[in-house]
């Protein structure tokens, strides 16, 4: 075919030159003319074949990738399948060694074999003044299944709320939240610049941290709490009130690690705590716990002082650590230069019906400890309604009562 074509454009060209050029070409200069086209013609041939083979190479290629495609699509259904599956197991299996850890503590439990007395979380508190002001420093250890699971460091500051004509502090609060409530708030580089007329630049802020390498406070108790977790309380080391292998953390920690350790001993002993403050005064609830979570032997304190020289000082004993000496009912006359006449004042509170302030509150712990706060109700001056022989106005006392019982879990 391709050959008649060439030939026919042949005739045609010749055909076009002759009458162009008014010239009759001889015979065998057409068939030369011919014999060079014919050649040409069985070179392009010859070209085409091969492409044609190329072609159906080609097209066999195409197929075999086409079908390995469509193979590779199966397969990576198949894939998906199949790490579907497998994440499916491994969520199963993690529950199922979470079931064995849970049976394994009951058992101990059972058994009486546990290392801490029950899950829950256990805390240990100390008392100090910040620049004059009181503070409450705590820290937590949380147990599950009998074993430390993580740390809690917080800070409960307090801020003085009058000032004498000379700025002296004459009396203190506690803030409404903690160091670790505050988070960014608590501001502890103002050299950042980032507060401005009283309103932090939360951003702003938090980039000059990253940009000077620095930790804000609640941040830096993250990274000692998880320190303490991976690698145990006894594994920080201090120079002073610092560590010296606990990266990222520059704040004194000498407080935050002695507390770790009683919390992990009050877990141990099965010692709750649960502290707050009060005004200028710290309350806190302590309670036991037994191997099968039953709560017993509440008992709420409280610490108070007084301001001296723009300074808080802490009174020598708690209300507890009084006990009569509290005095609580001056109006008795049974204190006279100081002293105390205990036996007349113990008389005097019979026959006028009245109780002292720890026997009032160890009214509250029995009444808690029997019936939780469903009879503790308030009037609208805080007293209590219900509770027979109770008096005193409620100072937070409800709140560590019910906190101590929740760290149980």
């Amino acid at each position: 075919m391709l050959k008649k074509i060439l030939f026919s454009l042949f005739i045609v060209a010749l055909s076009l030159s002759l009458v162009a050029c008014g010239k009759k070409v001889k015979k065998d200069e057409y068939d030369a003319v011919v014999a060079q086209l014919e050649a040409k013609e069985t070179e392009l041939a010859s070209k085409v074949s091969e492409l044609n083979a190329k072609k159906a190479e080609l097209d066999a290629k195409v197929a075999e990738l086409n079908q390995k495609t469509e193979e590779a699509a199966d397969l990576a259904e198949e894939v998906d399948e199949l790490e579907a599956e497998i994440a499916d197991l491994e969520a199963e299996i993690a529950d199922l060694e979470a079931q064995i850890t849970a049976l394994m503590a009951e058992i101990s439990t059972l058994k009486g074999e546990r290392t801490y007395a029950h899950d829950g979380v256990y805390t240990a508190f100390s008392y100090s003044l910040n620049h004059g002001a009181p503070q409450i420093v705590s820290v937590s250890v949380i147990i599950e299944n009998d074993q430390i699971a993580g740390f809690f460091i917080d800070t409960l500051q307090s801020t003085a709320v009058q000032k004498d004509d000379d700025g002296k502090a004459t009396k203190f609060e506690f803030n409404a939240k903690t160091k670790k409530q505050l988070g960014y708030e608590y501001y502890m580089f103002p050299a950042s610049g980032a507060k401005v007329d009283g309103v932090l630049d939360v951003e702003a802020y938090k980039a000059w941290l990253a940009e000077n390498g620095k930790k804000e406070w609640f941040e830096q108790a993250n990274v000692l709490e998880q320190y303490m977790l991976e690698n145990g309380v006894e594994a920080v080391e201090l120079d002073g009130e610092k560590t010296t292998n606990v990266t990222g953390v520059t704040v004194t920690v000498k407080d935050y690690v002695d507390l770790a350790k009683e919390a992990v001993q009050n877990a141990k002993d099965g010692k709750l705590v649960a502290v707050t403050g009060h005004g200028s005064d710290i309350v806190w609830a302590t309670a036991k716990v037994d191997r099968y979570g039953k709560v017993t032997d509440y008992v709420i304190d409280q610490l108070q002082g007084k301001v001296v020289d723009g300074a808080y000082v802490f009174n020598e004993k708690s209300k507890q650590q009084l006990g009569y000496d509290y005095y609580m009912f001056p109006a008795s006359g049974k204190k006279v230069d100081g002293v105390l006449d205990v036996e007349g004042y113990k008389e005097w509170l019979a026959e006028n019906g009245k109780k002292e302030w720890f026997e009032q509150v160890a009214i509250l712990c029995a009444e808690f400890e029997a019936n939780g706060i469903y009879n503790m109700a308030l009037d609208a001056s805080g007293k209590y309604i219900t509770v027979s022989g109770v008096t005193i106005s409620d100072n937070k006392y409800i709140q560590v009562l019910s906190q101590v019982k929740a760290n149980v879990k």
